[in-house]
């Protein structure tokens, strides 16, 4: 985007709390830039998906912005549950696509955040900022259940495949329906900080960042029969925390155990706990017996049991969180573990920041 160019609207489509970019670190300056340069109307919205809403302190937290500088710009949480903050822009493989409607009359729509590997589409960034980000709950059913007919290694840390397909198609639409210039800012984060960052259109510089990450993140170690996973606070329950089982049980001998030590202050799951509560963890046939008799109606849950429940036909899974007690991992089917019980010694490994990093055996 030229500085030259006519820019009275401009909306980011910015990462939620429960991803690291550091955004805070810089976002002031942006701003500042932005309104030097261009002097438009600024619009950020949140990526929720199907996540629960984001306070205003967190809001302004992300941001590292002060309650003074958030009086210049509108801060809105997504909701995809909400059809009168929707609005339709085509039709794929027969499920209806939407995309909220502060996508309208914008000039430019900036998507901010970072690429790391991902369960369910390949890699985060890019399109996914539209889908799931600020999408409707039928498309992000779909994308979520169909990632499940594919096997995790068609899928994981893979630039294309089947559901970035999908993804790219709602970006299609996305340009076709609405008349602004979008921008993909994509960076690759590690711990430590930001590593790199690429900008471009929404397919070219995911690419690159997707590249770089998979570099990254992608380790082949030994197995082990026991192993703990540490997650950071970014994993606030369990829906997120289950990263750390994806990318890590295949590092775990058959019989052995993984352990999830986090602090998980909101428990399971913020959004779909009900559901988790009353299902549980099950393997795939099971789950799949429950969604085709209509007990379970919520693809999006259901592909999340799956993902879990899967590794449990081969592995044991325990939680450690000071959040979770015994009782809740008995009702959902998984082991637990007493935080302060927990000996470094005992495991034959230990992986840090456990929901990025993913982990092949050799």
């Amino acid at each position: 985007m030229s500085i030259n160019q006519r820019c009275d609207r401009l909306l980011i489509i910015c990462e939620d709390v429960t991803r690291s970019t550091p955004i805070d670190l810089f976002f002031s300056q942006l701003l500042a830039f932005i309104n030097r340069s261009l002097s438009p109307e600024i619009t950020v919205i949140f990526a929720l998906g199907t996540h629960r809403p984001m306070t205003e302190t967190e809001m302004l937290n992300k941001l590292g912005i002060s309650p003074t500088e958030a009086e210049q710009i509108n801060l809105l949480n997504h909701n995809a549950f909400d059809d009168s903050h929707l609005v339709e822009i085509g039709v794929i493989d027969g499920v209806t696509v939407k995309l909220n409607r502060v996508m309208m009359n914008q000039d430019v729509v900036m998507c901010l955040g970072s690429v790391f590997p991902h369960r369910v589409v390949g890699f985060s960034g890019g399109t996914k900022y539209l889908c799931p980000g600020i999408a409707n709950q039928a498309i992000i059913d779909y994308t979520h259940w169909k990632s499940n007919l594919f096997p995790t290694e068609e899928i994981m840390a893979k630039v294309d495949n089947p559901i970035r397909d999908i993804l790219a198609q709602v970006g299609e639409l996305a340009t076709q329906a609405f008349p602004a210039t979008f921008v993909s800012v994509n960076f690759v984060t590690l711990p430590t900080g930001i590593v790199d960052v690429f900008v471009g259109d929404l397919q070219s510089s995911y690419r690159q960042a997707a590249a770089l990450s998979a570099k990254l993140f992608l380790k082949t170690v030994e197995p082990c029969d026991k192993l703990l996973a540490i997650v950071d606070d970014k994993s606030a329950d369990f829906w997120q925390a289950a990263k750390a089982v994806y990318n890590c049980a295949d590092m775990v001998r058959d019989g052995g155990t993984l352990v999830v030590r986090g602090k998980l202050a909101e428990g399971i799951s913020a959004t779909h706990g009900d559901i988790i509560n009353q299902f549980g963890y099950a393997i795939p046939e099971q789950v799949k017996t429950w969604v085709d008799s209509g007990e379970l109606n919520n693809p999006l849950v259901a592909s999340h049991l799956i993902r879990v429940g899967q590794h449990l036909q081969r592995i044991k899974v325990f939680l450690a969180s000071e959040y979770i007690d015994e009782k809740m991992c008995d009702r959902i089917n998984l082991g637990y573990r007493d935080p302060a019980s927990l000996d470094p010694s005992e495991f034959d490994a230990i992986v840090y920041h456990a929901t990025d990093l993913i982990l092949r055996r050799k």
